[in-house]
């Protein structure tokens, strides 16, 4: 018998993308726990209600991925308010995860290690303790790029993140509710309790900020200003560095150009030679700050006859990774062939790659091969 719209008796969510049939083994003792649960409104121990905690959860989730995410994309200047909402969001995530232990112990007692959507929740919970307690371990200090492994822990809370958002997708689609009933939520202390949640986040986040430890906005931490080619190597993608022989080597400029070419190491001597000091970024959690010195990208364009037409301008590493710039972002990069005084080492992209200074460091694409411009 279908549900009706005011029966608060919690049936099972409507599956969809074909996860029912994995968990139908569960459909029984699911509907007996939402059965057994008290009103959809009603607090957990006096604390936030059940509803309103499980939303504060996937809002926080959601706007940790959402501000992550498109921070790495956008100049630093555009992305400072997404790193601020990050951290906001993080610390409201903990917070929250406070009220969601009672749920998760109560419906743990009541129900037992039984079932695939048990283990389901119980994975999203460890992926959400991971990534909360690497974020937090991050922020105050106790890890960093370099320890306590070789591999960035702020990799790891990314990936931790990432595999969070799915697990909490499919675990909504097999213990959401029906109906989530919002208007049961409404009410003066439940508006107190998730104002108190926000102002609470806010100070921490502000406190957290004030400790700093040599961050920048970004969340990451210096490492080793002004020393040539010392500082970290960091590869996006896995890639591995290629072997480059520079006699052999190109760089190709193709697209709305006039005068196409193909530009041996010795040719670029040729265009007029361009040096910025830059900040590198990394999203591994590390920035640097150096001296780079090379050719500019709108002197290179200029010479291929770029279109007064072209807008976008691509460049892309012999590995084959590749971004897409607007054409005035483009035309402030450099592509350098030092760093320092020194030539680029080949983990550091050997023997051309772009500087962008205010982006992130993975569109800095090391081991440039090819641009073409549309």
């Amino acid at each position: 018998m279908a549900a009706r719209r005011g029966d608060r008796s919690g049936a099972l969510a409507e599956p969809c993308l074909g996860v029912q049939w994995l968990f139908a083994q569960d459909e029984e003792i699911s509907l007996g726990h939402h059965a057994s649960l008290p009103a959809p409104a009603a607090s957990i121990g006096g604390g936030m209600p059940r509803r309103l905690a499980n939303l504060v959860l996937l809002a926080a989730v959601a706007s940790l991925l959402a501000t992550g995410i498109v921070a790495w994309l956008l100049p630093e200047s555009a992305a400072t308010w997404l790193y601020v909402a990050h951290r906001i969001a993080g610390i409201t995530l903990v917070l929250a995860l406070v009220w969601k232990y009672a749920i998760a112990r109560r419906s743990l007692r009541r129900r037992g290690l039984v079932g695939a959507s048990v283990w389901l929740g119980l994975a999203t919970a460890l992926a959400t303790v991971l990534t909360a307690g690497l974020g937090l371990a991050w922020t105050a200090g106790l890890v960093s790029f370099d320890r306590p492994l070789a591999y960035s822990a702020l990799n790891l809370h990314v990936m931790s993140g990432l595999a969070l958002g799915t697990l909490l997708v499919l675990h909504g689609l097999v213990r959401g509710e029906a109906r989530p009933a919002l208007i049961s939520l409404a009410g003066r202390r439940t508006a107190l309790r998730g104002i108190g949640l926000l102002a609470a986040s806010f100070v921490l986040s502000v406190a957290f900020d004030r400790v700093a430890l040599a961050r920048r906005v970004t969340g990451s931490r210096h490492a080793r200003s002004f020393t040539g080619n010392a500082f970290p190597v960091t590869i996006w993608s896995l890639d591995s560095v290629p072997a480059i022989d520079i006699a052999a080597w190109r760089l190709r400029v193709s697209g709305a150009v006039s005068r196409p070419a193909e530009l041996s190491f010795a040719d670029l001597a040729e265009l007029p030679r361009r040096e910025a000091s830059a900040v590198i970024d990394c999203t591994g959690g590390w920035w640097s700050e150096q001296v780079w010195s090379g050719i500019g990208l709108a002197d290179l364009l200029e010479r291929a006859g770029i279109a007064p037409s072209a807008t976008r301008i691509e460049v892309i590493s012999v590995t084959g990774h590749r971004w897409t710039f607007d054409r005035a972002e483009a035309e402030r990069a450099i592509f350098a062939s030092h760093v320092g005084n020194e030539a680029l080492s080949p983990g550091h992209g050997y023997p051309l790659r772009l500087v962008v200074p205010g982006l992130r460091g993975f569109l800095w694409i090391k081991w440039v091969g090819e641009v073409v411009a549309a």
